[in-house]
C-alpha cells in the first residue's frame, strides 16, 4: 500500500557534438545511463541550432569537425553571452599535447584525449559541477504516514 512519489528537480543537460555517430551514441548512452539528459549533434552547424533549443549545462564537442569546427563552435558560443555559464569540454584524437593548449585558450573548460572511459568522463563531469540526476526512491504509506526514503 506504498506510493511511489517522483523527484522533478532539474536534470543537468549535456550536449554531445560528434561527426562519427558510433561515439556520439556511445557517449549519448553512457550519460543516459548515469542519469543526464542527452542531446546529439552531428556537425558544427548542427550543435549551433541544438545549444539553442535545448540550452544545455554542459558540451562535449569533437574539435575536428566537418564544415564548422569545434574552434568555430567555441567562438560563437563564447561571443554570446547568454553561455557564459556552458561548461565546454573538448574530446579529441588528435595529437592531444600539442593542442590542449590551443581548446582552452579558444574558451573551452577542459579538454582530454579520446577514447576516454566512461568513469573518467562522469568524473570530469563532476569536477566542473555537473552531477548526474540520480531519482532517490521514496515510498510512503497513506494509512500509517511511514516514508521510506532510498538515495
Amino acid at each position: 500500500m506504498f506510493n511511489n512519489s517522483s523527484d522533478h528537480s532539474h536534470k543537468t543537460k549535456i550536449l554531445v557534438v560528434d561527426d562519427e555517430r558510433h561515439i556520439a551514441r556511445f557517449l549519448e548512452f553512457i550519460l543516459k545511463k548515469e542519469g543526464y539528459d542527452v542531446a546529439v549533434a552531428y556537425s558544427g552547424e548542427q550543435a549551433i541550432e541544438v545549444i539553442n533549443r535545448f540550452q544545455p549545462d554542459g558540451l562535449l564537442l569533437d574539435f575536428v569537425l566537418p564544415g564548422m569546427s569545434g574552434l568555430d563552435v567555441i567562438n560563437h558560443i563564447r561571443a554570446n553571452q547568454a553561455f557564459d555559464n556552458l561548461t565546454i569540454i573538448v574530446l579529441t584524437a588528435r595529437s592531444f599535447e600539442d593542442n590542449q593548449g590551443d581548446f582552452l585558450e579558444a574558451g573551452a573548460n577542459a579538454s582530454c584525449a579520446k577514447p576516454i572511459a566512461p568513469s573518467s568522463l562522469v568524473k570530469i563531469l563532476l569536477e566542473f559541477g555537473l552531477p548526474p540526476h540520480k531519482k532517490p526512491i521514496v515510498l510512503t504509506n497513506p494509512e500509517t504516514n511511514f516514508e521510506y526514503k532510498r538515495p
